[in-house]
């Protein structure tokens, strides 16, 4: 592992070094342009911040893959289905789409890699058809994509999310010759790592949905081109806390007859920020649970209970972020701030 690190590390710099460079030339663009994130009531931020300067990230994951991944038609599908993402979320940064026009641009971008990566059933007893794998990748991809872009609410979290979920999986497979994920991994969290200085402690700049959907699209393909269902396993678990943020907020919501497509500010890290914590102490606990759950499943892996590790690690995240939930939602409650 120390060696491929060694090896890899020079691209790694490069590739931090770009991300950083084309967010900032973003940067200043949307600033001249007027491309700006303007608050409103249901805002984290108080003042009006480029946005859109995730295509720094998009274009160093891109050079990742181009450096370092295998040829083929899984990394061609992953770069294809990355530019087209990264442009329907471009587009939205510009001129805001509507969410069924947004949602079809996101299912358009993931085919060619719902139909490069089926999503792998092993260990089953009996044979899934393939149409059946092809909607169940779909599914995956539209997931974290769409989980990435709820989350990315306050400064750095979604960065820092995926640095937490990258660094999980290289532990498992850096030096194993699982090149598509490590490359991508690698690329993902060195191209966060670029663009963190634009947007912590500080925002100068947002990522926008640009960065949410490469993110998003990113990750869902450590899951699906994991080499095998450990590695599968570490990169959901290690999502945990995200993944239960939005299906969770997004069950509560339509209990209590909201319209999902509309904004809110019910997510827990909302709930949390509003409450008083700054973004950076809210990203931090997020990162490192994250963090902390990927390795956990990693190391129950290695003693055979990876798959009771990673239900376990849902059961013990779900509880946590009931409680939390419940608990700020008086907070607030309570302060007149609901």
């Amino acid at each position: 592992m120390l060696e491929a690190l060694q090896e890899a590390w020079p691209r790694l710099l490069l590739v931090a070094a770009v991300a950083f460079a084309v967010a900032e030339a973003s940067r200043r663009l949307a600033l001249r342009r007027g491309v700006l994130d303007v608050p409103g009531h249901r805002s984290s931020h108080t003042v009006a911040t480029p946005r859109g300067a995730g295509v720094g990230i998009a274009i160093g994951a891109a050079l990742a893959l181009l450096l370092s991944g295998p040829s083929g038609a899984a990394r061609d599908a992953v770069l294809l289905g990355g530019l087209v993402i990264g442009i329907v979320g471009l587009i939205d940064d510009v001129r805001a789409l509507s969410p069924s026009w947004k949602f079809a641009g996101q299912f358009l971008a993931a085919l060619p890699v719902a139909f490069a990566l089926p999503l792998s059933f092993d260990g089953l007893p009996f044979a899934v058809p393939l149409p059946v794998a092809i909607a169940c990748s779909l599914a995956v991809i539209l997931l974290f994509v769409n989980v990435w872009n709820f989350m990315d609410g306050i400064n750095g979290i979604a960065a820092a999310a995926a640095i937490a979920v990258c660094t999980a999986v290289l532990a498992v497979t850096l030096g194993t010759g699982a090149a598509l994920v490590t490359s991508l991994a690698m690329g993902l969290l060195a191209a966060c790592l670029g663009f963190l200085p634009l947007n912590v402690p500080k925002a100068r700049a947002f990522m926008g949905d640009c960065g949410s959907h490469v993110l998003g699209l990113g990750l869902s393909v450590l899951v699906l081109a994991a080499p095998s269902p450990p590695v599968a396993i570490v990169a959901v678990a290690a999502s945990a806390a995200f993944l239960v943020d939005v299906l969770g907020t997004l069950g509560l919501r339509a209990r209590d007859g909201e319209r999902l497509a509309s904004a809110h500010r019910r997510h827990l890290y909302q709930l949390v920020t509003r409450s008083g914590y700054s973004h950076v102490r809210v990203m931090t606990g997020y990162a490192a649970w994250m963090l902390a759950s990927g390795f956990g499943v990693g190391m129950a892996q290695q003693a055979g209970f990876g798959r009771i590790g990673a239900v376990l690690v849902f059961v013990v995240t779900a509880s946590a972020w009931w409680g939390l939930q419940r608990h700020f939602t008086l907070h607030l409650k309570e302060r007149g701030q609901w």
